[in-house]
């Protein structure tokens, strides 16, 4: 399984042996073991290129989760000489963990005092969504699910946004913005390809402003699109719970809640999910 994994992940034999450590003609007898045990191919592979079959496809999807089960067994060995009793894996937008994601996490942890827990930032929602089915995360923060037949959520809250401008911006004095204040400016944001989701959210909320945002700047994380707002760059919408994100010689403006606002989600496996996972579900 782990041989036709490194396959699929880069559908060249020659790097898949070499992330495996194994020879070439090794990965390939491999493979040739699985397909026969199996009686079906998995791997097309022609002079110019290797592709998955649709059973490929397939297999991969229940691949990744065995693996994944296989991995975290293994973690459960390895820490309980530690005292660890329990490991969960979280996935979460920026804006889940600079706001509601702490202290649910916080309210958790008071009942298991033997918990390992990881935290891992995504951009966007899909990513995490494809996590939760293959079982390398336990829980995730979105902004929204498409698989709602496999993945179950609930929504945290709905949340505002804020903008963010330099300091010395004729607006930054305001205690408040409406989005069609912000209609003359030039906008930093995320590139779509990182977070389509957010993207789009932006772009749809300054279109129902009665305008289309003038890009002048990408940033690939919060951090690198506040240093484009302190060059002067543009100013740059962001969810509320990052406005706990401060930078010098920058301005945060709350934006009015009738003119944007978001939900967060708490999302999870609908099947194969741990006791501990539906520990942290009702604690939350």
């Amino acid at each position: 399984m782990r041989a036709f994994q490194a396959i699929a992940d880069n559908l060249h034999f020659r790097r898949a042996a070499e992330s495996l450590g194994i020879s070439q003609p090794a990965l390939s007898q491999q493979l040739a073991r699985l397909e026969a045990e199996l009686g079906t191919e998995l791997v097309v592979r022609t002079s110019r290129e290797v592709s998955l079959t649709q059973v490929g496809e397939l297999f991969l999807e229940a691949c990744a989760r065995t693996l994944a089960e296989a991995n975290r067994a293994l973690e459960l060995v390895r820490d309980a000489p530690s005292g660890i009793t329990g490991r969960l894996i979280i996935g979460s937008l920026g804006a889940g963990a600079n706001g509601p994601l702490p202290r649910m996490i916080q309210a958790f942890r008071g009942g298991f005092p033997g918990l390992l827990v990881e935290l891992h930032h995504f951009p966007e929602s899909a990513a995490q969504e494809r996590g939760l089915l293959a079982g390398t995360i336990d829980v995730a923060v979105v902004r929204s699910i498409a698989n709602e037949q496999f993945i179950e959520s609930r929504k945290i809250f709905d949340e505002p946004f804020v903008v963010y401008l330099p300091i010395d911006h004729p607006l930054a004095d305001r205690a408040v913005l409406d989005l069609a204040d912000l209609s003359g400016e030039d906008f930093v944001i995320w590139p779509r390809a990182i977070g389509p989701a957010y993207y789009d959210l932006v772009i749809d909320g300054c279109r129902r402003a009665g305008f289309t945002p003038r890009i002048q700047g990408y940033g690939t994380s919060l951090e690198t699109q506040l240093a484009l707002v302190a060059a002067g760059v543009g100013v740059s919408l962001q969810a509320a719970s990052n406005s706990s994100i401060s930078r010098a010689r920058i301005a945060c403006i709350p934006v009015a809640p009738a003119d944007m606002m978001s939900p967060l989600w708490l999302a999870w496996r609908r099947w194969h999910r741990s006791r501990l996972v539906d520990r942290f579900l009702e604690s939350t």
